[in-house]
């Protein structure tokens, strides 16, 4: 026979998978779940704590999936998957979120979160991909990933959504320094060329100019390869 703890998270699972923006009132879980308000409060305490266990066990299944991804061995690539994959629980299971990142609350998945996020980021910083320290690059991230799934889930928006692309794009660039996409040669040329004036006091005259020619070659080279191909 099924204990009336086990009908209870499977209650308030099914309630929050049916209604997976808004959490259920005491009386919705035990009445779902065919048991007394006085079981629940027995094995629980509170509404509350019964919503934790259900947090943590619908967490443990997305670090299930998430520990189960391919590692590509390279390391912003695996950083950017795992931000996907954690904005899409987020906005898959928005009442759930919402109780994972409550204020004044320290849920153990929360914790959890944290503890792979801060690996992941160390082996960033090991192997010198960061531009800052491994902590704030830990807060900066969850505050950017809580922000983006609370606007996603505030205006009903998808995971497909391109600010969701536009806000991870910008975190990596600020963590890492490396723009979400490779800038050609050219065009990084002639944005060195436009900040050289900046740079003068680190070089000599003759430095300037020979760097200045050496970036002129390159952003003109670009521009001549169309019409090279073009000849006979």
């Amino acid at each position: 026979m099924t204990s009336g703890r086990t009908r209870l998270l499977d209650a308030a699972t099914h309630l929050l998978s049916i209604r997976p923006a808004e959490v259920p009132s005491t009386r919705e879980l035990y009445e779902a779940a065919g048991v007394a308000a006085p079981t629940l409060y027995h094995h629980f305490g509170t509404k509350e704590g019964l919503l934790d266990v259900v947090v943590e066990q619908a967490f443990a299944e997305y670090l299930h999936r998430k520990e189960a991804m391919l590692r590509t061995g390279e390391l912003v690539a695996d950083f950017r998957a795992g931000w996907d994959l954690h904005v899409e629980f987020g906005i898959a299971n928005p009442a759930l979120y919402a109780l994972m990142y409550a204020p004044g609350r320290c849920s153990a998945a929360a914790e959890t979160a944290d503890q792979h996020l801060q690996a992941a980021l160390t082996r960033m910083h090991d192997a010198g991909l960061l531009r800052i320290d491994v902590a704030t690059a830990a807060s900066v991230t969850t505050a950017t990933a809580i922000g983006c799934v609370t606007q996603m889930n505030r205006q009903h928006r998808p995971i497909t959504d391109p600010a969701v692309k536009a806000i991870r794009d910008a975190l990596i660039e600020q963590l890492t320094g490396q723009p979400p996409t490779k800038i050609p040669p050219e065009q990084a040329a002639r944005a060195l060329l436009r900040d050289l004036p900046n740079r003068a006091p680190q070089f000599t005259p003759a430095e300037t100019a020979l760097l200045a020619q050496w970036l002129r070659g390159i952003a003109d080279e670009a521009a001549k390869a169309p019409t090279e191909a073009l000849r006979p």
